[in-house]
């Protein structure tokens, strides 16, 4: 069962379709939520939405990693990313040029068969994060910080919208 922490984004709703059509159980929640009821969480695995807000706007978000980070996987999408990012140290940055509706290239290294794979994605952002020492950085696109994972802690975590519609095979 998946939480889906809507960030009152719109492609909120893309991303809870297509986990819907791989016939998952999803749960939503919004900044509207009781504290309260953060105790009563169940699902194994919580994605922190895109959204139009920032990281300063997050105090829901860095609860919910405070409390689960390592119990239960973590996933981040767009605004979620840089929040995670965050949270370990990041720094975020503007770019030099917006990628709103933007096709962009990056390299996914996969170490298992020691090579990288070129993926076309679409983007919807102006900001980025650097690197850090925390998390492990599987993208090779200039200084950006684009795709990031650290097993041990059970995160992963995506800058670009692998969901939208028009990007390459429209999955991740």
């Amino acid at each position: 069962m998946i939480l889906f922490l809507d960030n009152y984004d719109s492609f909120s709703f893309n991303i809870i379709k297509k986990i819907n059509l791989k016939n998952l159980k999803i749960n939503s929640i919004s900044y509207n939520i009781k504290k309260i009821y953060l105790k009563n969480i169940i699902e194994k695995i919580i994605v922190f939405g895109p959204g139009p807000s920032n990281t300063i706007n997050s105090n829901l978000n860095t609860i919910l990693i405070d409390k689960f980070l390592g119990k239960k996987k973590l996933v981040g999408i767009c605004l979620g990313h840089q929040v995670l990012s965050c949270y370990f140290g990041s720094k975020i940055f503007k770019l030099n040029f917006f990628n709103h509706a933007q096709f962009n290239f990056f390299f996914l290294y996969i170490k298992k068969y020691n090579i990288f794979i070129k993926k076309k994605i679409i983007c919807y952002n102006s900001l980025s994060c650097n690197k850090n020492n925390t998390l492990k950085n599987i993208s090779k696109r200039k200084l950006e910080f684009f795709v990031f994972y650290n097993k041990k802690l059970k995160i992963k975590s995506y800058q670009f919208h692998f969901e939208s519609l028009i990007s390459e095979n429209n999955n991740f």
